[in-house]
């Protein structure tokens, strides 16, 4: 997948930095310290956002944010508390933001999270149908199911036509950051084209977000200040041992 000049799946991980402030400004400033810092993708964690609840501030949000990422990847994310994200938020509604997002074409992905929806095969393919790209996410924040249920959830994200299917756990014990890698990368063996984006969280889980082009992980998430999850590592150290690591496995 090529996304303003980003081959997705190809290489080392594209870097998305999470934006979670709460205000406008504080968005802006992230956003650019973001872009600035080398951020090839940006994350709008919208469940942040203060005025979330009122479309017209979302989409002045949005489409300044679409401006400023002429040349950079933008994702938008509605967490929910489910998920492990700022706020509840009921499926109707849920649904209604994600077409909206989906109808102002400001953003390149857009977050879905395929557990949190019934038939969310039917809204991914509305959201196609307008012709956004998505990545179908699901999140464990206390626990990391075994290999084949991991393997499963990849499965079922193929399954709703999600671009790009997405998933985070909590690893209790170094064994298991190696069964998410095992998972992702047996589901990258049977289905090859298939985008993936697997991340194990915390401390124990670094290690996952920056050896992603050795199981198949097409995005790594890193912080250029505040991250939105556990154990995101900076952006520049990211960048730096990503680099390495391709030059390392270029010479094989």
């Amino acid at each position: 997948m090529k996304i303003k000049g980003y081959s997705l799946g190809t290489g080392k991980p594209v870097i998305c930095v999470p934006i979670t402030e709460t205000g406008k400004n504080e968005i802006r400033k992230a956003a650019q310290q973001g872009i600035k810092q080398g951020a090839a993708a940006l994350e709008w964690r919208m469940d942040w956002y203060s005025q979330v609840d009122q479309w017209n501030q979302v989409e002045e949000v949005l489409e300044e944010l679409s401006e400023m990422c002429r040349n950079t990847i933008l994702l938008c994310t509605f967490r929910s508390k489910a998920q492990g994200g700022q706020r509840e938020i009921a499926e109707e509604t849920y649904r209604l933001l994600l077409k909206s997002i989906a109808g102002n074409g400001g953003a390149d992905l857009l977050d879905v999270e395929v557990r949190e929806l019934l038939e969310a095969s039917d809204v991914i393919e509305q959201l196609h149908g307008m012709g956004q790209k998505v990545i179908g996410s699901q999140h464990y924040f206390s626990y990391t199911p075994d290999v084949q249920q991991m393997r499963r959830e990849f499965q079922d994200m193929q399954r709703t036509g999600a671009d790009i299917g997405k998933l985070a756990v909590m690893p209790q014990t170094s064994m298991d950051v190696i069964h998410l890698m095992e998972a992702a990368a047996g589901m990258k063996e049977s289905s090859p084209e298939y985008l993936l984006a697997a991340m194990a969280m915390g401390g124990l889980g670094a290690v996952s977000r920056v050896s992603g082009q050795l199981f198949g992980s097409c995005i790594t998430f890193a912080s250029a200040g505040k991250a939105s999850a556990p154990g995101q590592l900076l952006i520049e150290d990211t960048i730096m041992i990503l680099d390495k690591l391709s030059e390392s496995m270029g010479r094989e």
